[in-house]
């Protein structure tokens, strides 16, 4: 199952995908390549392209996204890219050897690489799948395992974020599922959950929206609820089970900073 990242090419940032072939750490005998496949959606969800490297035994692939859309001719200025690592001949032939051959599932979780014209680099590792497609599989498979997708609970991160520095906040939001879903982003306090900021959105399928906390919001706050010191964000209720946002935000003039959940 190919799992999927955020990419954003527009205001100063950029990404960059980390991917490692991670079968040689579990069959290190096999001395053959594994083939990824990549597959971008645009901001609507919808499908850009796709493209496939060939990764040797040991080896890695760093990926400028920028380079990726070039090569598939979309202009899309954010969206997301799922990656599918096919485990090569050799390592296929080694599955009867694992505990439960039956249950197992392939799964390709990746990092991505998030940084700005002062190279100010944050990292962020794979959060949830492409929800709704398995490569590799026959098509009675697939429908068996994707017919259904779980919307996931009412979701607060534990990540706490000081409100009176906060000058920048962004939750981007993204429905992996292939059906369209809604939700509501909000912003809490840490210790009551009283709720400071909240906005519904409603996606379409692999859909995502960027939620920024209108600066003015951000800077009344102090003002508003001198007892907060600290907020937390949140989704009510996440997407699909484990589809935590990511979370753009600043300190006062500080650097962006990037991360999940």
């Amino acid at each position: 199952m190919a799992y999927t990242h955020y990419f954003i090419e527009s205001e100063g940032l950029h990404s960059r995908i980390h991917l490692q072939n991670f079968y040689s750490t579990f069959w290190p005998q096999v001395r053959e390549a594994s083939v990824a496949h990549l597959l971008v959606h645009d901001r609507a969800g919808r499908a850009q392209g796709s493209a496939t490297r060939e990764i040797p035994p040991f080896g890695s692939l760093f990926l400028e996204i920028s380079e990726l859309l070039a090569e598939i001719g979309s202009s899309a200025a954010e969206g997301t890219v799922a990656i599918d690592l096919e485990p090569p001949a050799g390592v296929r032939a080694q599955f009867h050897e694992l505990p439960s051959a039956e249950e197992a599932e392939i799964k390709t979780p990746f990092w991505m690489a998030y940084y700005d014209d002062t190279e100010n680099y944050m990292y962020v590792h794979s959060i949830d799948t492409l929800a709704g497609e398995v490569f590799g599989a026959s098509r009675l498979l697939r429908w068996s395992m994707t017919r259904s997708v779980a919307q996931g609970d009412r979701w607060h991160s534990w990540r706490l974020l000081d409100a009176e520095l906060l000058s920048d906040l962004q939750v981007i939001c993204i429905n992996h599922s292939p059906e369209p879903r809604s939700t509501v982003v909000g912003v809490y306090s840490a210790d009551t959950s009283r709720t400071l900021y909240e906005r519904p959105v409603s996606l379409g399928p692999r859909a995502l929206e960027r939620v920024r906390v209108p600066p003015e919001e951000l800077g009344s706050w102090s003002t508003r609820y001198p007892e907060i010191r600290h907020v937390r964000i949140g989704l009510e209720p996440l997407l699909t089970g484990n589809g935590k946002p990511y979370v753009i935000m600043r300190y006062a003039d500080g650097p962006p900073s990037l991360h999940h959940g």
